[in-house]
């Protein structure tokens, strides 16, 4: 059981990384603001290090996840529609902050339903989590 409930959360977390990933990557495009270009590369850098680390803990049960392409392909349509009208750097923030408080309440859901995971799943939800609580103050200076 607790296997099972280990890969649970290692899939949620990288689940979670690559949603922040693919969403960095569309935007790139769109954002004119150095200074929140390089915020937003930094936290993309920082998403890739949860990313593998989920990978390698699926790695040591035999697992490898694939991406779900419906997925990123929703993701897409939803920015190109989100931006359509509206690609200030403020409007962007808001995009990233709603999508870091997501990321938060859908790792929470996860390890709420499997809680006899072990420490590196749980650790590495959390540290995941935290590092969401922490875009979410830095990307507020640019909502201004």
């Amino acid at each position: 059981m607790k296997n099972y409930e280990e890969i649970n959360v290692l899939k949620e977390t990288k689940r979670n990384a690559g949603m922040a990933i693919n969403a960095i990557d569309t935007l790139m495009s769109k954002i004119y603001n150095q200074e929140f270009a390089y915020e937003l590369t930094s936290q993309r850098n920082r998403f890739r290090e949860f990313e593998r680390k989920a990978e390698a803990g699926l790695w040591e049960y035999g697992i490898t996840v694939k991406e779900s392409g419906w997925e990123k392909a929703m993701l897409w349509g939803g920015i190109q529609a989100n931006t359509l009208l509206n690609i200030s750097t403020p409007h962007v923030a808001d995009m990233m902050i709603k999508g870091n408080t997501r990321g938060i309440a859908d790792l929470m859901k996860v390890r709420h339903n499997n809680k006899n995971t072990g420490s590196y799943a749980n650790e590495i939800a959390e540290e995941l989590m935290d590092f969401e609580e922490e875009n979410i103050e830095r990307l507020k200076q640019f909502c201004r």
